[in-house]
């Protein structure tokens, strides 16, 4: 059955317990650039730490935070219900149980409604979920068991279906993954990784989510889950969960698809062998590598390889940012092209990166009250426009640039326009091939903005088809991950292959 590619998140918080920004903001800016997400209160912990000498703040901020949930329950499920309309947007609701022993989990219904119920442990979690039809979500599954990382002898997949692998704590499909964990809650510990969890014989999915406490569902390179379904509907998008049809990007709406069998990801097929894999990939920017791996090891590395139907499409991103942190920069920009179309706008929007709370992005924030910071607000065959917000980057490497990615097909003689704070910037495509041009507005240490790199469309496309001539075990679990040449990645959930 033929499906379509959905983004969403499912794992962003704001001011509804603990965290910056409203239910409203959340939703609208969700809206801008995902097709369903789920706004998270911070419900319960009920083996929270109880020395106060030593925990006090903790357990007080929390507790604050639980509270407020509670008084605001009834309210954010009648705006989670208020801001979806099918077949364009949806909302679930969700609630976040935080457990040492356990790990954390998420609780989600179908929706609209959701009871919100606590548990004192793990199993006593699954039966509530059970009873209201609603499922649990583990997520920063990679700190260590024991503390707040996931325990993988307690983990039931009846009730887990997916498991969230990618968010702003870091990454946990492997302990050689990229992005490890820096949170004050500890480094990425292997025996937590959704690797082990496999290889213990565990059948679970994955998604990315960003776990943003700023109101930003969706905020670019923190997390984003995909999914295929066969609608934009809350049953069809909750049965494509069910069914495990999703998969982990970090941000870049990486279009990756395997097959088995001509099954989708997260089937489980009946297969002595041989196996027929193909693969399908439709990145943002240009590819670096896309792995095809087998009870965790690289069955097959693949490579984008030329291509002449694509010949005069091109992938072309533009950033701005940068300058001096303490100083907020609005941003009104438009951008031209002379000859040809520009096929597709992906917006690279993300908010204020914040994980925790207390934490601030550096000494001048975004104000909550900007519904939008980031908004396209133009859209033609040859032309876009958007009005944006920035900081400076508040290290080296938390960045708080945005973004745009450009798919567009013309000839490299055509000329480029941005009217940007009254500034107009020409640039021939040809000059931006595998070249990003900047453009301080200011001068030296003040904000810029950065036009490319343009990359050949066929250095973001791959497809391929092989088979696996000598299956390995009883089961095998074959999956796909997919690395862009500018850090952004997907990580797809197994097909498993019984003999």
């Amino acid at each position: 059955m033929p499906y379509n590619l959905y983004w969403g998140d499912l794992h962003g918080h704001c001011s509804i317990s603990y965290g910056h920004g409203t239910v409203e903001q959340a939703l609208m800016r969700a809206r801008e650039q995902l097709d369903f997400c789920s706004i998270t209160g911070h419900a319960f912990w009920p083996d929270m730490p109880a020395d106060r000498a030593v925990y006090g703040e903790i357990i007080d901020y929390h507790n604050e935070g639980f509270g407020r949930c509670a008084r605001n329950w009834p309210k954010l499920l009648a705006k989670l219900q208020a801001g979806s309309q099918e077949g364009r947007f949806v909302a679930f609701p969700s609630y976040e149980w935080h457990s040492l022993a356990s790990g954390d989990h998420n609780v989600y219904g179908p929706g609209p409604d959701l009871p919100l119920e606590d548990a004192p442990d793990l199993r006593a979690l699954r039966e509530m979920a059970r009873r209201n039809g609603a499922i649990i979500v583990p997520h920063h599954i990679g700190y260590a068991a024991g503390y707040r990382g996931i325990d993988w002898k307690q983990f039931d997949a009846r009730l887990s279906p997916v498991v969230e692998i990618f968010s702003l704590h870091g990454c946990s499909e492997s302990d050689a993954a990229p992005y490890p964990m820096l949170h004050d809650m500890g480094g990425r510990d292997a025996g937590s990784t959704a690797e082990t969890g496999w290889a213990m014989g565990h059948r679970f999915g994955i998604i990315g989510s960003t776990d943003h406490h700023g109101a930003y569902p969706g905020s670019h390179g923190d997390g984003r889950a995909a999914v295929f379904a066969g609608a934009l509907t809350r049953r069809d998008i909750w049965e494509a969960i069910l069914a495990r049809r999703v998969y982990a990007a970090t941000g870049d709406r990486i279009d990756a698809r395997m097959f088995v069998n001509d099954a989708w990801i997260g089937s489980v097929i009946r297969s002595p062998g041989p196996r027929r894999i193909r693969v399908q990939v439709a990145a943002s920017d240009a590819i670096d590598r896309v792995e095809v791996l087998r009870n965790g090891r690289v069955l097959r590395r693949l490579f984008a390889g030329p291509d002449r139907s694509l010949a005069g499409r091109y992938r072309l991103r533009i950033t701005w940012g940068w300058g001096r942190k303490t100083e907020v920069v609005r941003w009104n920009a438009r951008l031209t092209l002379a000859d040809g179309n520009i096929d597709v706008v992906e917006t690279c929007f993300s908010g204020a990166p914040v994980v925790a709370p207390q934490q601030r992005a550096g000494d001048e924030e975004i104000p909550d009250d900007q519904d939008l910071p980031h908004q396209l607000t133009e859209r033609g065959p040859r032309s876009c426009a958007w009005r944006s917000s920035t900081i400076g980057n508040p290290t080296m490497k938390h960045p708080t640039t945005q973004a745009i990615s450009l798919e567009l097909a013309a000839p490299l003689e055509t000329m480029l326009a941005i009217e940007v704070n009254g500034r107009r910037i020409v640039h021939p495509l040809g000059e931006l091939l595998h070249a990003g041009r900047c453009h301080y507005m200011r001068g030296w240490l003040s904000e810029m903005i950065r036009v490319g790199p343009l990359v050949p469309l066929e250095e973001c496309r791959l497809t391929a088809e092989f088979a696996d001539e000598r299956p390995e075990l009883d089961t095998d679990v074959y999956r796909l991950r997919v690395a862009q040449v500018n850090g952004q990645w997907a990580w797809l959930t197994p097909v498993w292959a019984e003999r």
